[in-house]
């Protein structure tokens, strides 16, 4: 059998072909459409349909007609938070905010003592800018993406994406009706809930036909991308940890259960893309300070082999030099300890070991608010191609840090839990390298995380 798995992500569209006999997939991407105004980004969910079907179209054209038959389920993911108002057509009645949208609802959300990136903030958002009445129903950018493909009208929400509405019991999985209108929005526009996994239907006849695939291929929620990400190249078992190391650098670890007492504010909790197990999340703005103190130190045109050899040529340590990150949003950082000898590489090795140390800092407090050891720590995405990022991390990490070379392991979790869904066989994992450790530089690297901890306790813990 073949399996479809789709990725839409904030800047591009992925689409994804997995043959379950020879493993081999292939790509094609698309770029996800967004609608830029002077407040902040939108997005219409229409023109997301058309792009996945643009992209299903282009990567279904280089299959052979008996592969094409053998096609038998598409998984749908998508970067989560991102609403979209349905009318009584069936169409969006109006673009909605991106989930980066930097000021919609955000006040309103804080004031509520809810995360302002939630979908909440976006739903509150519309109430105060949309004069419209005319919706039949609220569901999440990948809910509606999936039933434009089987032609449909229900909706449905999977569990890992309603566990970012900011209106969902991630324990019990149910709706939380007076959270909901608290938006302005009556709670009979809410959709029926589905566990993450789960077949919506079959793909549109008329849809099939264009794509040349049968309409008997089920349409899958995957849920949340990160978790799809996760789950594609292997992490599913209580107490491993997966990183996706990007823009947002997110550290989320897998538990069968949650603790009974309620998690501290600002780790993220929700429902595994598997149906069964359990998240707990934290994040760290590493790209975003990555890309700011590399233009900052005039080293944005350097190439990646150049910024090798020279964080390489700084001892451990940054001779001196700590480099605070804030955690979560918070994109500020301080530079601490810097002395005469250092230059610009030294600093941008402070980064690396800084982010590090906070990387640890969240993964320890992940496990003790969990009460769940950290049992292996996976890692995935573009900054994980640089030898000195796995060296700092393999000796500042809870547990043995394996690396994975997956590049779209959001798709390819899609793909695979359709293929779940479908037969119910779980693909096995893909190939990942556990990083050697050096006693040495372990002793080494725990002595800048000796430094780290009270500099950044006195900065902004």
């Amino acid at each position: 059998m073949i399996f479809l798995g789709v990725d839409i992500g904030t800047t591009r569209t992925k689409a994804l072909t997995y043959d379950t006999v020879t493993h081999e997939r292939h790509v094609v991407a698309r770029p996800t459409p967004v609608i830029p105004t002077p407040d902040g980004d939108l997005r219409d969910a229409d023109e997301v349909v058309r792009t996945v079907v643009d992209a299903l179209g282009g990567l279904l054209a280089g299959l052979t007609e008996e592969e094409l038959a053998r096609v038998a389920g598409l998984g749908i993911t998508s970067l989560s938070e991102e609403v979209v108002l349905v009318g009584a057509d069936g169409t969006p009645s109006t673009p909605m905010p991106t989930w980066y949208h930097q000021t919609a609802g955000r006040s309103a959300a804080l004031e509520a003592g809810l995360d302002p990136s939630f979908s909440w903030a976006k739903l509150r958002w519309a109430r105060e800018h949309v004069a419209t009445d005319e919706v039949a129903i609220v569901t999440t950018l990948s809910g509606y993406v999936a039933e434009r493909l089987v032609g449909g009208d229900h909706y449905a929400v999977d569990h890992s994406h309603a566990s970012r509405t900011g209106f969902f019991d991630v324990r019990d999985a149910r709706w939380l009706p007076d959270v909901f209108e608290a938006t302005g929005w009556r709670s009979s526009l809410l959709p029926p809930l589905v566990p993450t996994g789960s077949a919506v239907g079959t793909l549109d006849a008329g849809l099939a036909g264009r794509l040349g695939i049968p309409a008997s291929a089920s349409i899958v929620l995957a849920g949340h991308d990160h978790f799809c990400g996760a789950y594609g190249i292997g992490v599913r078992g209580d107490g491993e940890l997966y990183v996706s190391a990007g823009t947002s650098e997110a550290h989320c670890l897998i538990v069968d259960s949650l603790p009974d007492d309620p998690l501290p504010p600002g780790i993220g909790v929700g429902r595994f893309v598997d149906g069964a197990r359990f998240y707990l999340h934290r994040q760290l703005p590493s790209g975003h300070l990555y890309r700011h103190w590399r233009t900052l130190l005039g080293l944005a045109g350097q190439s990646p082999d150049d910024e090798t050899d020279a964080l390489a040529e700084c001892p451990i340590g940054s001779r001196g030099a700590v480099l605070v990150p804030g955690i979560d949003t918070d994109t500020r950082s301080w530079l601490l300890g810097v002395g005469t000898d250092a230059n610009g590489p030294t600093v941008l090795r402070a980064l690396f070991e800084g982010l590090a140390c906070a990387a640890l800092d969240l993964d320890v407090e992940l496990a003790d608010v969990s009460g769940h050891e950290i049992t292996a720590v996976t890692a995935a995405g573009v900054p994980c191609e640089s030898a000195v990022w796995r060296e700092v991390r393999a000796h500042l990490t809870p547990a043995p840090l394996s690396i994975s070379t997956e590049t779209e392991s959001p798709a390819l979790g899609a793909a695979v839990l359709a293929q779940r869904a479908v037969t119910g066989e779980q693909a096995p994992a893909q190939p990942s390298s556990t990083i050697a450790v050096d006693d040495r530089l372990r002793v080494a690297y725990r002595a800048v995380y000796e430094r780290f901890e009270p500099l950044a306790a006195s900065v902004i813990r």
